[in-house]
């Protein structure tokens, strides 16, 4: 039992762990990192109720288990997890503390990785084997990561324009927010669910890819970091000269941000 609770956490830990890493210039504080780490565990519940009460309407509708299949893991469960994840995260929305682009990954990582966390360690401790923990720490924690950098990539992203008064970017940034991580998701999920070998093989692969790309995306936004705000008012105020900057982060895949 305990091997297994640690197999469960332990790829939260490390990933985490390497994402922190990256934060060099300004440190979050370790209070707002557990109180997210939390949200994101709670936000579990949530979307387990909704994907619960969502089945209905799939069931009802589907007409074949194809399409029950496709609704699910395609629409319903990414749009349950994601859309959770991301009410966690807006609660760090006002703190002070989020006065860097590079802040956004960091918040956006640790809510997944508590959603992460908490659903690995009920999997696990339920299928009482060590493959099913090393296979899921290999594939869904880290699928999980994924979507909480890109998820919070965009979120300081959508929180500079904000406070620069760019709205139609901050919306197209904001629709991103949610958009990219429901679809790595979905894929994902559905790529597991199917019949099909080479859907999911392929599935298998975009995965390992996408996971490459946010380990890429967290390096580039780590060594162009840059202040965002000073001031939380709704008159965005000019950063001053003293605060550290690595220049322009430059948006990700996915992303028509200049």
């Amino acid at each position: 039992m305990r091997l297994l609770f640690f197999l469960a956490v332990l790829p939260s830990i490390l990933l985490a762990y390497r994402v922190l890493s990256y934060d060099r210039i300004e440190r979050e504080p370790a209070g707002l990192l557990i109180k997210l780490f939390v949200l994101g565990a709670l936000s579990c519940l949530p979307a387990g109720i909704i994907e619960g009460l969502g089945m209905g309407p799939i069931n009802a509708i589907a007409d074949s288990e194809i399409w029950v299949s496709r609704l699910t893991f395609l629409l319903l469960v990414p749009l349950a997890e994601e859309g959770c994840k991301y009410l966690a995260l807006r609660t760090s929305r006002k703190s002070k503390e989020f006065n860097y682009t590079f802040d956004g990954i960091v918040y956006g990582t640790m809510v997944s990785l508590g959603f992460a966390t908490l659903e690995n360690v009920l999997y696990v401790l339920d299928a009482m084997t060590i493959e099913v923990a090393v296979m899921r720490g290999i594939l869904s924690v880290p699928l999980h990561c994924t979507c909480g950098i890109f998820m919070g990539y965009y979120y300081g992203v959508a929180r500079g324009l904000e406070v620069r008064r760019n709205v139609d970017e901050m919306r197209y940034a904001k629709f991103l927010m949610i958009f990219v991580p429901c679809l790595v998701h979905g894929i994902y999920d559905y790529s597991l669910d199917t019949d099909s070998s080479l859907v999911f093989f392929a599935g298998i692969l975009f995965t390992v890819l996408i996971f490459v790309t946010a380990s890429r995306q967290v390096r580039i936004a780590s060594a162009n970091d840059a202040p965002i705000m000073v001031s939380l008012s709704k008159l965005a105020t000019p950063l001053p000269a003293s605060m550290p900057s690595k220049g322009h982060t430059p948006p990700p895949p996915f992303s028509k941000l200049q």
